[in-house]
Formats: C-alpha cells, sequence, structure tokens
C-alpha cells in the first residue's frame, strides 16, 4: 500500500544526517506539509505526531506536541493524569512542560540522545486563501474556501510570525505556525476556526519552553483576527487577547 507519509529526513542518534536536508524538511512545513517523528529511544520506540509546526527561515523547523496527556510521572503511577508539552527540533534539543494538578509545573527535558531520528512529512496541503493581518487578501479566493468547507474537507490555518504577537516584549525571526483546526465556521462573510490547543515560545530561534511557553485556545478569523484565551502553564486564570495577523488557510487535497 502506498503511503502519503514520505521520510524528509533521517539522523543519527549524533545528530548527523544520513538521509534528506534540514531545508527541505523545513520548505515542506513551510508549505503547511504534517510532521511527524519516529524514534529509537532506551527499551522502546516512538512516533510522535504534531499538532502544531514551526518553520523560519532556512533550516528551522520544529514540531509541536500541544496536548499530550500522562498517567505516569518519573515511572510512577498518578492518579490523576497531567498535560506534558513538548517541542522537538532537528538539532538535537527537546523540550517537556508538565502542568500537574492545580498549579505544579515541571520542566522536564531530557538530555539523552535517541538511537535515530527520522522525520516524516504528509506534504498535501493547498493554499486557498491567503490575507494580511487587516483582512486584505493576498492570494486566493475566499470564496472558494468557503464552498469547500462546505463539502466537509479539512481545513489548516497559517499564523504569520505566532510568536511575536503584540503582548510579547521581544520581537524574533519571521516565521510561521501551522494549528489545527477542530471546527471550521463560515459567519458575517468571514471562515473561522475552532482550533486544538496552541503553544507560544520564546520569540527567538532556537527556543526552548524553559524560555517561555504560553497555552493559547484561539479562534482565527479570515478577517485578520486571532481571539484567543491565554495561559502560562500553573497560572491560572486565562486572559483573553484579541491580535491582527497575517494568514493563510489551507485545504488538504488528499484525505
Amino acid at each position: 500500500m502506498n503511503s502519503d507519509w514520505k521520510l524528509g529526513l533521517e539522523q543519527t542518534g549524533a545528530m548527523e544526517i544520513v538521509n534528506g536536508t534540514r531545508a527541505d524538511m523545513a520548505a515542506a512545513v513551510r508549505r503547511g506539509a504534517d510532521l511527524r517523528l519516529f524514534l529509537v529511544a532506551r527499551g522502546y520506540e516512538e512516533t510522535l505526531y504534531f499538532q502544531q509546526t514551526y518553520a523560519g527561515a532556512d533550516d528551522e523547523f520544529a514540531g509541536l506536541m500541544t496536548h499530550h496527556h500522562s498517567h505516569t510521572h518519573r515511572g510512577q503511577t498518578l492518579d490523576e493524569p497531567y498535560f506534558s508539552f513538548f517541542k522537538y527540533d532537528s538539532l538535537g534539543d527537546f523540550s517537556h512542560v508538565k502542568w500537574m494538578s492545580r498549579t505544579r509545573v515541571l520542566q522536564e527535558p531530557q538530555p539523552y540522545q535517541y538511537g535515530t531520528y527520522r522525520w516524516y512529512v504528509c506534504d498535501r496541503w493547498r493554499v486557498v486563501y491567503q490575507h494580511d493581518k487587516n483582512g486584505n487578501v493576498v492570494a486566493g479566493d475566499l470564496e472558494e474556501l468557503k464552498d469547500l468547507l462546505r463539502q466537509g474537507r479539512s481545513l489548516k490555518v497559517g499564523v504569520d510570525n505566532f510568536f511575536n504577537l503584540s503582548d510579547v516584549r521581544s520581537k524574533g525571526p519571521p516565521h510561521i505556525c501551522f494549528l489545527k483546526v477542530m471546527q471550521p465556521l463560515i459567519e458575517r462573510g468571514h471562515v473561522g476556526a475552532n482550533c486544538d490547543f496552541v503553544l507560544r515560545g520564546a520569540p527567538r530561534w532556537p527556543w526552548s519552553w524553559q524560555d517561555e511557553i504560553t497555552l493559547g485556545m484561539v479562534w482565527p478569523w479570515s478577517s485578520g483576527e486571532i481571539i484567543g484565551h491565554w495561559v502560562a502553564p500553573g497560572s491560572l486564570p486565562f486572559n483573553r487577547q484579541t491580535f491582527r495577523c497575517g494568514m493563510q488557510w489551507l485545504v488538504a487535497d488528499r484525505a
């Protein structure tokens, strides 16, 4: 059986490249390609599914796991699950934050190297509509986007400079984050999207959750608005904020 998932980059535990290039992987992520990572760890193998992706210039890309939930902690079974937020990139570093019950938060980056890193992409998305932060059309057709959503097509949203939203004190390099959607909406002439949980980090590259992490529940709109409730893990309550961003609206050409 043919698979839409293609090996884009393979690295050894020492981060030596044996297949593909970082630049080609980053280019695929900038096109909105889905991203997965296969790892050989100590005593087990795993494949990570990323709900959010990050692509910067040249060979900069990362995958974010935005709502992983765990039932054990440091080998011990727990009575209550907790959130884990992961960030992986091709430089060999990964960040891990655990938001335990109530307000307890732990930074859990693990320094050991995996035996192999295999980055897979599924390059199945097409930009149907693109606008600037004021909602002015840059490319594509908003009416086509609406028609495709009425046909039940899958949607993904790319937000320009997502880590540089106007509430941060410093700005970082240009980048785009692609967010998965669980509920598209057509209302008042625009397309909106109820997204999965999203994560923002420090506005720099490379970045770590040890520098900064914010969890959001967001609604981007084709008007340029992105409405969200944001919180630093462990620092309830959520804070409602609205920003304006340039965005790309992508529809999957294959299931």
